[in-house]
């Protein structure tokens, strides 16, 4: 059996019906008759042969069914958004809007000198830049929110959602301020760091998913950080005010952010960091996105790190 062919007019009135979840606060937005709205949606739920929403006393909310279309539909409307704007941006050459989810070195190194590089040659184009971690960013990329991302090459390496193209190489160590107690000492041993006091991500995030991984892979328990924060900028200012151990790049301590931060000597628990730009799978990217990857690429070239 063949599958429906689904009118892009009605999925964008389940879409945005399921965003208000109120069938006339949808029809109000969409300037439609609400009999028009709650026809379209019965036409759609008649083609899918599936139920998609269910009333409730404040209006409506989606069936398991319809959470899984509505994943759908905005990775449509996204890609149909980025199609209208593509196609205005080979009309006119200079302007488009590029939304860029950052990883917490990329918002102080690198990324801000590429955008800028970008935006003397095409004044016209509009960035915007969503810092966070890699699990959160990856999430909104695939919800059709980012064009890309700048960060650290997700442990899966790509797969069916997205792709990976390297730019980076770093290490991931430990380091606190200079007043540290462990601060200027030779080979300090694992089990000697992990009885000082941490401050570290959340546990879903990459950084901490890799530096636990390492100490259960030389036969220890990862700390119970006396801190979680997922705001870098928070942990890095407490490190500098309290002895807390932190597990970054080498590169954060080139960053005003980092000034004062050595790395702190465990050998065992330093790690690779491999980073790079991560695509949306199918890798659409408009003109004016390519733009600013290619600039990103351009002062990696020569300077591979971050």
């Amino acid at each position: 059996m063949a599958a429906p062919i689904i009118d892009l007019r009605l999925l964008t009135y389940f879409l945005r019906t399921a965003e208000l979840r109120n069938i006339t606060k949808a029809a109000a937005s969409l300037n439609v008759a609400q009999p028009t709205l709650s026809k379209a949606i019965q036409q759609l739920e008649h083609q899918l042969k599936a139920p998609l929403f269910l009333r409730n006393a404040h209006g409506v909310e989606v069936t398991p069914i319809g959470a899984r279309l509505l994943r759908h539909a905005r990775l449509v409307a996204a890609q149909v958004a980025d199609a209208v704007e593509e196609v205005e941006a080979m009309r006119d050459g200079s302007a488009g809007n590029v939304r860029i989810g950052a990883g917490p070195s990329w918002v102080r190194r690198k990324l801000p000198e590429a955008v800028a590089n970008a935006l003397v040659e095409r004044p016209g184009l509009q960035i915007s830049i969503s810092g966070g971690f890699d699990e959160q960013l990856l999430q909104r990329l695939e919800g059709g929110e980012l064009d890309f991302i700048v960060a650290e090459k997700p442990l899966s390496g790509g797969g069916a959602t997205h792709s990976f193209e390297f730019l980076t190489r770093d290490a991931l160590v430990v380091t606190g301020r200079a007043a540290h107690p462990l601060a200027g000492r030779e080979k300090i041993s694992t089990q000697r760091a992990l009885a000082a006091e941490w401050a570290l991500p959340p546990p879903h995030t990459l950084v901490c998913r890799k530096l636990n991984a390492k100490i259960i892979s030389l036969g220890e328990t990862p700390p119970d950080p006396v801190i979680v924060s997922d705001s870098q900028s928070f942990l890095l200012s407490l490190a500098h005010m309290h002895d807390v151990l932190l597990y970054t790049t080498r590169s954060f301590m080139q960053v005003p952010e980092g000034e004062g931060l050595v790395e702190i000597n465990v050998p065992d628990l330093v790690t690779s960091r491999v980073a790079g730009l991560i695509y949306r799978n199918p890798n659409l990217l408009t003109p004016a996105a390519h733009f600013v990857t290619g600039k990103l690429k351009a002062i990696h070239k020569d300077d591979p790190i971050n």
